[in-house]
């Protein structure tokens, strides 16, 4: 029996690699289907009908197939993709021993709900440093699955052009995200004025930061 050398594929890998077919497979049913598709849910919207965020993605990619493309469905398609992958962060239990762990050190130290120590402090009690940093640790960890999980996301749904750009130019795609946001909820207020008089123009896409 002849052997080869060659390494074999790990799960990951087969996993990406379903997704990548997955998702092509979807964008060429999408390409097919999209005239249907806007067709049936101008039905259903002048008959009253709900339409469900599976239905808005549908139509969103068939709009984009149509020459209608926007950063308002840019966005959207973003926030799907976010939503599903963020659960991470609430679910991850070692991210939440060490959570709990942190605070259970704060509250014997006496500090509040919303106190907390300077990491740097040379009061700061020793094993509050060690978790905290055992804790952003984790938390980098958990992030690079987030954003596992985004590209996942937007690859099984038929968004390969986003998942790409995601990946490959990620200040390119903030600042395609940040235009539909802008349109969608208007500008962030400037940290340095008071919120109460009213917005102050527009905001400035960092990467890697959350509304």
């Amino acid at each position: 029996m002849k052997t080869t050398n060659q390494p074999q594929p790990g799960t990951a890998d087969l996993l990406l690699f379903a997704d990548l077919i997955q998702g092509q497979a979807r964008r060429l049913e999408n390409l097919a289907t999209w005239r249907n598709v806007l067709q049936r849910n101008f039905n259903a919207q002048a008959a009253g009908e709900h339409l469900g965020m599976a239905v808005l993605l549908r139509e969103i990619q068939a709009l984009r197939f149509a020459g209608t493309e926007t950063d308002v469905g840019f966005f959207i398609v973003c926030q799907m993709a976010e939503r599903h992958a963020e659960t991470i962060f609430d679910t991850d239990q070692e991210l939440n021993e060490l959570s709990a762990k942190i605070r259970a050190i704060e509250k014997r130290e006496g500090l509040s709900e919303f106190d907390e120590f300077i990491p740097d402090h040379p009061k700061t009690p020793a094993d509050w440093k060690a978790s905290n940093v055992e804790s952003n640790r984790r938390y980098q960890e958990v992030e690079k699955i987030n954003d596992d999980r985004v590209v996942g996301w937007l690859r099984r749904h038929g968004e390969t052009v986003m998942a790409d750009l995601y990946l490959n130019d990620r200040a390119a795609f903030d600042r395609r995200r940040e235009a539909g946001r802008l349109l969608v909820f208007g500008p962030l207020p400037d940290k340095n004025t008071d919120t109460m008089r009213g917005d102050t123009g527009l905001t400035q896409v960092v990467k890697g930061q959350r509304e």
